[in-house]
């Protein structure tokens, strides 16, 4: 088979395209770095660079494939509304324009389980799940606004959607880091006594997932939830991480309410001084204080999903890498 990645030179993306590659798919690499890409370069997989965002240059580095597998997008807790948009709902639209043109057969979509996210605990959730509330932040946003986009404007490309819940692992940018980064100061705040339950999914039973919804036939329009399906408590989380990563630091028992204030506080003083993402958010302190499994039946039934690789797997390869990047 033959695929297109998109976002081929991130976290996700990059772990992707090496799976593909073992499976002796034909792969067409798409991405910004071209340092990265140079790296991935094989004998069967090409690196095109490409800006996801301007539409003929996305057009100008397609072609005809089985799949495209869209991972391409701007993924944070923080940054303006109008980049939101035009990375993850423009660049979308890009790409199912081109998959059109060039007349791919699928489309997966890499979406977010923050589409779910509202500061309540949920546990067990389906995809069914009602999406029709005021989003945490214009990553959530915009995320949906593509689903809705992929699934209303469709025409000839069947669209498959994936819904992976915090992806880490080796090449992790986001969440590991943000955990290390607090836990380096020797404590680690623990709200509500870290009894909050949460799902995470290693990066390549992600990509495992992707190229299961890749390859199933008569899946157009559905959406599937993933995880490694390990939820832990914050607690058991951190005390899992410092213990493979040989470091000490106290977890110190914080309120939920005070925390949540603090975070506003240094998120209002970073907006009106321009400072940047702040150290705290109120969506961080959000997903260590409230639970949220999911229900991943769907992707068992239909894909024959099962994660691959374990959590201490996943926690022990995130931590090889940081000391090789280090």
């Amino acid at each position: 088979m033959k695929a297109i990645v998109t976002g081929a030179t991130g976290f996700l993306g990059s772990h992707l395209v090496s799976i593909l590659e073992q499976k002796h798919y034909e792969v067409i690499a798409l991405g910004r770095d071209a340092n990265k890409g140079a790296a991935l370069a094989s004998k069967n997989i090409v690196f095109k660079s490409m800006e996801i965002t301007d539409k003929h240059s996305v057009d100008s580095v397609f072609e005809c494939a089985d799949v495209v597998f869209h991972c391409a997008a701007l993924s944070s807790v923080w940054g303006s509304p109008e980049d939101f948009e035009l990375v993850n709902v423009q660049g979308t639209q890009n790409v199912l324009e081109c998959c059109e043109k060039w007349s791919v057969k699928k489309l997966v979509y890499v979406s977010s389980t923050s589409v779910y996210f509202d500061y309540r605990d949920k546990t067990n959730i389906k995809e069914s799940e009602s999406l029709h509330h005021g989003f945490v932040n214009n990553y959530a946003r915009t995320k949906y606004q593509a689903e809705v986009l992929l699934l209303t404007e469709k025409k000839n490309t069947e669209v498959v959607i994936i819904r992976p819940r915090g992806i880490i692992g080796d090449g992790d940018t986001s969440i590991m880091p943000r955990i290390l980064r607090i836990a380096d100061k020797g404590f680690f705040p623990l709200i509500n006594k870290g009894q909050a339950t949460v799902d995470l999914t290693y990066v390549k039973n992600v990509a495992h997932a992707l190229i299961l919804a890749g390859e199933k036939l008569n899946i157009n329009g559905k959406c599937f939830n993933i995880s490694n399906f390990e939820p832990l408590s914050v607690k058991e989380l951190l005390q899992r991480v410092l213990k493979a990563r040989k470091k000490k630091c106290s977890l110190v028992p914080v309120d939920y309410r005070f925390m949540y204030g603090i975070a506003k506080l240094m998120e209002v003083i970073s907006i009106r001084l321009s400072l940047g993402e702040p150290s705290i958010t109120c969506y961080g302190v959000g997903l260590l204080a409230k639970t949220q499994t999911l229900d991943i039946e769907a992707a068992k039934n239909v894909l024959g999903y099962e994660p691959v690789y374990s959590m201490d797997y996943a926690i022990e390869k995130y931590l090889e890498w940081e000391s090789k990047d280090a």
